[in-house]
């Protein structure tokens, strides 16, 4: 499947204030983690680059430490056990549905669900 990039525009300002875009957030971390990754939206982001950033934000986060930068990550996502890890990352669709367009935020969730199933096969 083939998908054109979007504007990262309107993603990054529902980012901003996604506790309003999801219902019952399983907690307020994820709307954290959205704040988190909203800076590292680009213009040429397409449903696989979504997961792959969020899944690198997450190990990341994991480590408290960026693989870009190098230096620590000072948040309050840092420091939690890999059961809240796994968590965030099963939250990826749900933050798509909120803040992408239907058939962007449809395609990473197949990538999500094939992510997690080949994981679960491994």
């Amino acid at each position: 499947m083939h998908m054109e990039a979007q504007s990262m525009e309107e993603p990054k300002r529902k980012l901003a204030r996604l506790e309003e875009l999801i219902p019952n957030p399983a907690n307020e971390l994820v709307c954290d983690f959205g704040r988190f990754v909203s800076p590292y939206l680009n213009p040429s982001l397409i449903p696989l680059g979504f997961v792959r950033l969020c899944d690198s934000a997450i190990d990341d986060l994991k480590h408290g430490m960026s693989a870009v930068s190098g230096r620590p990550i000072v948040s309050r996502l840092v420091g939690h056990s890999p059961m809240i890890y796994a968590k965030l990352h099963s939250e990826i669709s749900t933050i798509a549905d909120a803040i992408f367009s239907r058939e962007f935020a449809g395609a990473v969730r197949v990538l999500v669900n094939s992510n997690i199933a080949k994981k679960h096969m491994a």
